[in-house]
């Protein structure tokens, strides 16, 4: 019909200007001439308006309708179907508006199911993202129109509680919220169990920022974890205090990791059961300008929990490097961090380019891992570890012993060496820790595994820890952890001695 129009159109357009061309025409011809054609013209004019004018509505309200799904997909979960992370963060930054001028209360609560990675490991992820469908669906089912349940990501979900009138409230949330995900979960014929741990924050004065919240709900939360998971804990002033340090400790970690100034690598010697140094392991350490020195555990959680892994990883491994070139007959430990596997799927790359820049040969470098990689990097790590091996590199599975599944890991990793948690090591339950250390060396040994004993101290642990078969001893009955020069000593002790 459109192009019918538009050839109407043309046609007059056409006669009219033939009749303006023809002298002697008067304007009572022209209008006999022209009028005929004009008038249809003219409504195809109309039409042709018409149609584009609701052809245009269409496309706009199609469009509209487009950018309608797309905002309502950003603000829900694909997954789960809940508030998305960015929609959360939205309310949270209105709750933070109506708090500065109304004074109206809220709560920020951050969930973590705790061992979620088993059943991935165990069942698969497609019983794993159902399970979560169901745990969004119970925590969802648990508070009210005016608060929101998000997924954070992975197993973690995130609740904001609106309109508070008292703290008891929060309390009263999270043992519902609890208790609603215990409740046993039937997958066709699994049934399985989940557990929470919570940490939650109430509004304050002393945050300005959505940000804050999240951060203040995830210092409780580790704080829950730490107490033994499947609890709840609220932010407090000493967590607070908690997180301010924490904050100074990431700002001035990364500059003395840049800069080189504050973070050094000490070397505790290993000695082999014939009583010479086979290795040392590398061990971090953080001299604070204020604080003093820090906790190596507290400077690798920061670094874990921030992009500082990474660095800090490099940092030890060049500065071992040094050692490996002066020593070449020494094995050196270094340990890897879980997060260093979870943030990077090219570990073993990485290792192997340091390593080909500090002219070192791969196989004197033993990454020693812990139980906790297994279990928190997932299904990859297996993979990955396998790479690292492929590169030269050698693993050692590090505090063997404390896991409720080592045996689980050893057949299913290969690893070089054992080191066996300081905890053998122990004289409370003497006879029982005598019996658990034989077995655990006859198991190495069976697996042709080399086995290292931690924590020796006395001349006791040495003679029942060489008398069960360990392969090397490592702690303070030989020597602590030193710098590089004061190993350079050591060494040149040792062999003045033995010539």
């Amino acid at each position: 019909m459109v192009s019918s129009a538009i050839a109407l159109i043309a046609v007059t357009n056409y006669t009219i200007i033939n009749v303006l061309g023809t002298p002697g025409s008067s304007p009572k011809e022209l209008l006999a001439t022209v009028w005929p054609m004009a008038l249809p013209s003219s409504v195809a004019v109309i039409m042709v308006m018409s149609i584009l004018y609701h052809t245009l509505q269409d496309a706009l309200a199609e469009l509209d309708r487009y950018g309608a799904d797309l905002l309502a997909k950003a603000q829900r979960d694909p997954l789960t179907g809940v508030a998305s992370r960015e929609c959360f963060q939205e309310r949270l930054a209105e709750a933070l508006m109506r708090f500065r001028s109304s004074g109206e209360q809220f709560a920020v609560f951050m969930l973590d199911l705790d061992h979620f990675k088993r059943v991935n490991d165990l069942h698969g992820h497609h019983v794993g993202d159902e399970l979560l469908k169901l745990a969004a669906e119970r925590l969802q089912s648990q508070i009210r129109a005016c608060d929101t349940v998000a997924r954070f990501g992975g197993d973690e979900f995130l609740v904001l509680q609106a309109g508070l009138t008292k703290t008891a409230d929060v309390r009263r949330l999270c043992t519902r919220l609890s208790s609603e995900l215990k409740h046993p979960y039937q997958l066709g014929p699994l049934q399985l169990r989940l557990l929470a741990s919570v940490g939650a924050v109430i509004s304050s004065k002393e945050f300005a920022r959505p940000a804050d919240y999240m951060r203040a709900a995830d210092v409780a939360l580790y704080e829950a974890k730490e107490n033994g998971r499947n609890c709840f804990r609220l932010f407090s002033d000493e967590l607070d205090e908690r997180l301010r340090r924490r904050n100074l400790l990431e700002t001035d970690l990364r500059e003395a990791l840049q800069s080189k100034i504050g973070v050094a690598v000490h070397f505790q010697p290993q000695i082999s059961s014939t009583g010479s140094l086979s290795g040392v392991e590398a061990l971090f350490r953080w001299k604070h300008p204020l604080l003093g020195d820090i906790p190596a555990s507290e400077a690798v959680e920061i670094a874990e929990d921030s992009d500082l892994i990474e660095l800090l990883g490099e940092f030890v491994l060049r500065q071992a490097a040094a050692v490996a070139r002066a020593y070449p007959y020494l094995s050196i430990g270094i340990n890897l961090s879980p997060a260093q596997f979870a943030r990077s799927e090219h570990v073993a790359r990485t290792m192997r380019q340091i390593v080909q820049q500090e002219q070192i040969d791969p196989s004197q470098v033993e990454f020693e891992i812990t139980e906790r990689l297994f279990m928190e990097a997932g299904n990859g790590s297996e993979s990955q570890i396998q790479s690292l091996r492929d590169c030269g590199f050698r693993i050692a599975l590090d505090d063997f012993g404390t896991g409720y599944s080592s045996l689980s890991y050893l057949r299913r990793f290969r690893v070089d060496r054992l080191k066996l948690d300081k905890s053998f090591a122990a004289t409370a339950d003497f006879e029982e820790n005598i019996a658990l250390l034989r077995a655990a060396v006859s198991l190495a040994h069976h697996l042709n595994l080399e086995v290292i004993a931690e924590g020796i101290e006395t001349d006791l642990q040495e003679s029942i820890a060489l008398e069960s078969g360990c392969d090397a001893l490592q702690g303070y009955r030989y020597a602590a952890p030193m710098t590089a020069s004061h190993l350079d000593l050591f060494i040149n002790r040792r062999s003045r001695s033995a010539a």
